[in-house]
């Protein structure tokens, strides 16, 4: 059976995505009043909404003002990449023991992707690639449940980012990428997990706190 989806995970989405896209900044106060009216709804699809984005740590839920765009915290963003990273890094190692032929020519084919963007500075087709890669690691991680725990932090991770991460970075990246296919290709399970781990944990100093 095919779950329905309601109200709430429309506006959800529909305000993920306006936050993603930067469209409100950091610290702006959002009126629940005003998002009803925008989206023709009651409020209470809205507050629910609402309630789940501030449990993800999208937005701080004020008393008797309101609910605010998450101002970043830089203990906060540090933890959150370090757990990202921790979670990304296992599903390399994993990768490094379990891929199959098949899986390895799948990262391989996704690294790929992200020359062109890397080299043209595009960061939003980067951003594109960029989640394709991570997603063929942790797919030949052959762990689910870590798969879907490394995924939830994804969202998080381009929030913080949405306002500083450079397309100078890209190239950076894209060959930080490659190394990582290299570790995992040679079976090298320590050092693929560790370029991982490394290479997702330092983008916290790309988020203006």
């Amino acid at each position: 059976m095919i779950a329905s989806v309601t109200k709430t995970d429309q506006i959800y989405q529909a305000l993920l995505t306006q936050l993603l896209e930067g469209r409100h900044q950091f610290g702006e106060i959002l009126s629940t009043y005003d998002l009803a009216a925008e989206f023709g709804v009651s409020r209470r699809p809205v507050m629910d909404a609402v309630m789940r984005l501030a449990a993800a740590g999208f937005i701080s839920v004020i008393p008797q003002v309101g609910c605010q765009v998450t101002v970043p915290d830089e203990r906060k963003v540090r933890d959150h990449f370090a757990v990202a990273g921790i979670l990304e890094g296992a599903g390399a190692r994993l990768a490094a023991l379990t891929a199959t032929d098949a899986q390895l020519a799948e990262i391989d084919d996704m690294l790929m992707r992200g020359i062109g963007p890397a080299k043209r500075r595009d960061a939003l087709a980067f951003a594109g690639a960029n989640r394709d890669f991570h997603s063929a690691v942790l797919a030949a991680s052959g762990n689910q449940r870590l798969t879907e725990l490394a995924m939830d932090t994804w969202d998080l991770n381009d929030f913080y980012l949405q306002k500083n991460r450079l397309s100078t970075d890209l190239a950076q990246a894209q060959a930080e990428h490659a190394e990582i296919t290299e570790a995992i290709k040679h079976r090298d399970a320590e050092r693929a997990g560790r370029l991982m781990e490394e290479h997702v944990s330092r983008f916290w100093r790309f988020v203006e706190v």
